[in-house]
């Protein structure tokens, strides 16, 4: 794809994304998060399917507000997400997310736990260009020579887990927070970066 086929694509991705966060309407019940995370110079594919990590000192710290959506999709409930992240060791910025979820929710009930697993897609906004995703600078993914870019697609993979307290309806969680070129989108198909984290959410609106 050629640079004015890429631009294109982004402008549609991106143009897309907000008429559709325009159309939902949000429901009851929003939460708020906050989790941290630390990198992994790991590809995502071997963080999913290995589970292996290869940390690196470069560290994020999240606020998050999360609130339901009225669509499904595929019969699941869904929610829209909005991330403040500062990240701090190797890299020093913030970084502005926002994703759509959907959710895989409590009917996963293991000895009176209620359990749930979610994935996100959306856009990722830093406000400078990261280093850890630039390896000519700093690390990268298995030592490839590539550029990344401020803006990149952003996806979320998260395993929730209740916790047995009735106020605020507070949830832990593990995340996997992930910043994608899309194989070459935004940007070099080895260009993004993956934190592992984990936090805790709570309902304190209701």
């Amino acid at each position: 794809m050629d640079m004015n086929g890429r631009r294109s694509l982004q402008s549609a991705i991106l143009i897309g994304f907000i008429l559709f966060a325009q159309s939902g309407q949000a429901q009851d019940d929003p939460s708020v998060a906050v989790y941290q995370g630390q990198f992994t110079q790991t590809t995502l594919g071997n963080i999913l399917l290995k589970g292996n990590t290869d940390y690196r000192p470069s560290y994020i710290l999240t606020g998050a507000y999360n609130t339901p959506s009225s669509f499904t999709f595929l019969g699941l409930p869904t929610e829209w997400e909005g991330q403040v992240v500062k990240h701090s060791g190797t890299d020093k910025h913030l970084e502005f997310n926002a994703v759509f979820m959907a959710r895989l929710g409590d009917s996963l009930d293991f000895s009176g736990i209620p359990m749930s697993i979610a994935v996100g897609e959306g856009l990722s906004l830093a406000t400078r260009n990261p280093g850890v995703e630039n390896p000519r600078s700093f690390y990268g993914v298995n030592g490839e020579s590539e550029y990344s870019r401020n803006l990149l697609n952003y996806l979320v993979f998260e395993l929730e887990v209740g916790l047995p307290m009735d106020a605020y309806q507070p949830r832990a969680f593990v995340r996997l927070h992930h910043r994608s070129g899309i194989y070459g989108t935004f940007c070099p198909p080895t260009c993004g970066s993956n934190y592992i984290a984990y936090g805790v959410k709570f309902s304190p609106f209701d």
